[in-house]
């Protein structure tokens, strides 16, 4: 069925599936006020500030301003702070993803592969879980599809324009979840690896002209109102601090000990704060060298573990983690089948950058997402291959 069915058709019937499971757990979410329990950042409240409705805080570039700005032109549109409109919005785009991973998947492996991988994603259950949740993740991970789909058509053409305006998207991927800022330094190194230096530093310098477009717009921004150099955010130094132990009770206490030390020591400005706590972890690093470097390592293990920490319970934890562990078993073999395709080369890059990136800084399965519908693909890629292999044995 899932062969026979002809693209668009097949599009709508993963599109449906995806978006009817999305709106199903946003009524279990609503209905258990389960926004009680993971408590979203504070994009909602910025966004209403943005809109005047309620009293703007002394400052706003505390977090990159894409997604506030979603969710203020959202409410702006309904004229309403009510945030079902923009939960909404995100099922449809949660399921829009399955369809734009499928378009990915068939440039990487094959159709029948893309297909599968579509239909995984539609039912992945972090994917399904983030939808209803005011963070960025739903709305990036679809953004970051929309970019995949452009990258990878890009590298195999000349040098163009539409390079240059890919990169203004990546750079507002970027200023969504500032993680991605970085990106095109890695992408430079897996291209130079495939496709040799000159033409590497040629793409990567094409696009990095329209990725910096968005940011110095934003930093220009923040630098006329505040008097002070902010490119992406304010919380760098706080997050870097912040996560920066393997001690999981260290970690739940230290945003409340930070609070406190930064208060004791007058710092009332995000700025200076991130610069403090920039400056504490640094000094710490370079007297404790091999404590640190443990840490890095420990760090970049926790950010592949299997389960999620509470408050899930600890049935859905073992579920979870009984469910990852079959989708890394079997993403090894996708791996083995298809990773190897010199096409891959921009999503090995991201797999590399969000691993080193997140063994620094503060580490969650959260920060996982973005690659969730690669791993979703993998899975598939080597659930088919074990399936063939079984049928030929």
């Amino acid at each position: 069925m899932v062969e026979r069915l002809d693209s668009r058709r097949f599009d709508a019937a993963a599109f449906a599936l995806a978006l009817a499971l999305r709106l199903a757990f946003l009524a279990v979410w609503l209905i258990k006020d389960l926004g009680k329990v993971y408590q979203p950042d504070l994009y909602y409240s910025l966004a209403q500030s943005w809109l005047g409705w309620t009293p703007m805080p002394a400052f706003d570039a505390t977090h990159p301003p894409f997604y506030t700005g979603f969710i203020a032109a959202v409410l702006g549109l309904f004229r309403s702070p009510n945030p079902l409109s923009v939960l909404v919005l995100q099922c449809l785009l949660g399921a829009a993803s399955v369809v734009l991973l499928r378009r990915i998947a068939e440039r990487l492996t094959d159709a029948k592969t893309a297909r599968w991988a579509a239909l995984w994603v539609a039912a992945d259950p972090a994917l399904v879980f983030f939808t209803p949740q005011l963070q960025t993740e739903t709305l990036f991970v679809a953004m970051e599809l929309v970019f995949f789909i452009g990258l990878l058509r890009l590298l195999e053409e000349p040098l163009s324009w539409r390079l240059v305006l890919l990169g203004v998207w990546g750079g507002l991927c970027a200023l969504c979840r500032s993680v991605f800022g970085a990106y095109p330094a890695i992408l430079f190194l897996a291209l130079w690896r495939t496709k040799g230096f000159t033409r590497a530093f040629a793409l990567c310098a094409v696009l990095g002209i329209g990725w910096f477009v968005p940011n110095l717009a934003w930093t220009a921004r923040n630098y006329r109102k505040y008097g002070g150099f902010v490119p992406m955010s304010a919380q760098m130094g706080w997050t870097l601090y912040e996560g920066f132990s393997l001690d999981r009770e260290e970690v739940r206490r230290r945003p409340y000990e930070m609070a406190d030390e930064a208060k004791s020591r007058g710092l009332s400005d995000p700025r200076e704060e991130g610069r403090y706590f920039m400056a504490k972890t640094k000094a710490f690093v370079v007297a404790h060298p091999l404590a640190a470097a443990k840490i890095v390592a420990g760090k970049a293990f926790l950010y592949w573990r299997p389960f999620p920490y509470d408050p899930h319970t600890w049935w859905q934890r073992g579920a979870l983690g009984v469910y990852y562990l079959i989708v890394f078993a079997l993403g090894i073999a996708g791996a083995c089948a298809a990773g190897r395709r010199e096409a891959w080369a921009p999503v090995w890059a991201l797999f590399v950058y969000l691993s080193l990136v997140h063994a620094v800084f503060f580490t969650s399965l959260r920060y996982r997402l973005p690659l969730e519908p690669f791993l979703c693909l993998l899975a598939a890629a080597g659930a088919l291959k074990l399936a063939r292999e079984r049928r030929g044995a």
